[in-house]
């Protein structure tokens, strides 16, 4: 992100942001498909031999899925309305796996009788009503067992999902239960993956590397009793900068990653499966909103923009930090928060931030939104949802 001729201009072909607002009439999220193909490259060139599933909850537009798919992605998904989308753009049951920790009847009903390549169970319960269910159906279901460390991986505890106290995953000491699952619904299930997911926004991997080696054992045992066992899902929770963009550093990170996975699981021989989102997606797009009013107090000055915590709530949701930089480069800066139209005090992009000074009727981009954003936003106050480009 880089400003020419003192206009902002989005990924590696140095797209250029301001005519996208003529006419403009509401906030708009932009995606880079270059960018995405960039940063899709390179995370299928240091994961050679691994399967990507890009996580649709990070981004489920119509568009960029399309583009994934082109590229080689599978689909992870953790809805029925997931996988609807994911079929509705282009890709196949076969490329598309199954998480999430409440999965309905209903849903699993639809993903069976559709033939998705895998779903990855979280609970014995779960596991014992896929059974049921794919008995009833007269079919055998591919599943993967979502297995619970209890490690950290020092993330925000809103985002991990690998400790004992989380809801996702299953516990080591619940193997022989499972086990005595498996072996019930043999004509109805068939084991085909272990899969592990710790956390997101993860920038060191010693709690990482310790999970895989903790896990690689029990996959060996496993494959004993089920010879079918032949996937090791890692997950996905790279994470990223937001503070800065620093590609450089973000694809030694994923090296660094790689390297760890490649060491630990390559000598198992079986097949390796990733479920990216935030590293594929989040520096690709960017919030454009207007400047409605430059509002000053006797304790400190608010830039009012027309988006709101409703569109990106993050920041409200994480105490997230995205840069926001104005679409016209300014000689000039000012100190101030960063608010929406919300009537909720949380409504808030930055704090005290220092950015290039704006005024009323200006444009700021508010950036790395490509992921967590859209996919998350509401119509909280009857606002409408943003629009959707993709350049």
């Amino acid at each position: 992100m880089e400003y020419i001729n003192n206009e902002l201009c989005l990924g590696p072909l140095k797209k250029r942001l301001l005519p996208l607002c003529v006419n403009y009439m509401r906030p708009i999220y932009v995606y880079d498909l270059d960018f995405i193909s960039q940063r899709f490259t390179a995370m299928a060139q240091a994961l050679a031999g691994t399967r990507l599933f890009y996580a649709v909850k990070a981004n489920p537009n119509h568009q960029v899925l399309q583009h994934l798919k082109k590229m080689g992605s599978g689909a992870d998904v953790v809805s029925l309305g997931e996988i609807k989308r994911a079929l509705e753009s282009g890709f196949s049951p076969q490329d598309i796996v199954y998480s999430g920790v409440g999965k309905t009847r209903h849903e699993i009903t639809e993903a069976l009788k559709i033939g998705i390549l895998q779903i990855n169970v979280e609970s014995l319960p779960e596991l014992e009503r896929v059974g049921a269910i794919a008995r009833s159906l007269k079919k055998k279901a591919a599943v993967a067992l979502r297995l619970n460390p209890d490690i950290d991986i020092k993330t925000h505890p809103y985002i991990a999902t690998g400790l004992k106290d989380n809801k996702f995953g299953m516990e080591l000491s619940l193997i022989p239960d499972l086990t005595d699952c498996l072996m019930r619904f043999s004509d109805s299930l068939e084991l085909v993956g272990f899969s592990l997911h710790l956390g997101s926004m993860m920038m060191e991997f010693a709690g990482y590397e310790e999970a895989l080696r903790k896990l690689k054992p029990v996959f060996v045992e496993m494959q004993k009793k089920f010879p079918t066992l032949r996937r090791f899902d890692f997950g996905g929770g790279l994470g990223i900068f937001y503070d800065r963009l620093d590609l450089e550093l973000e694809e030694s990170l994923l090296r660094d990653y790689a390297k760890i996975t490649h060491d630990v699981l390559g000598d198992l021989h079986c097949e390796l499966q990733s479920e990216p989102g935030r590293w594929l997606l989040a520096h690709c797009g960017v919030l454009i909103s207007e400047v409605q009013y430059i509002k000053k107090t006797s304790a400190k000055e608010f830039v009012i923009v027309d988006a709101g915590m409703n569109h990106l709530i993050r920041p409200s949701l994480y105490e997230a930090k995205h840069l926001i930089m104005p679409l016209k480069k300014s000689c000039e800066s000012m100190q101030a928060d960063v608010v929406g139209p919300i009537c909720e005090s949380s409504d808030f992009f930055a704090k005290d931030v220092t950015l290039g000074k704006v005024q009323e009727g200006d444009f700021v981009a508010i950036m790395d939104a490509g992921a967590y954003g859209y996919s998350m936003a509401s119509q909280y106050n009857m606002q409408e949802l943003p629009l959707e480009i993709c350049i």
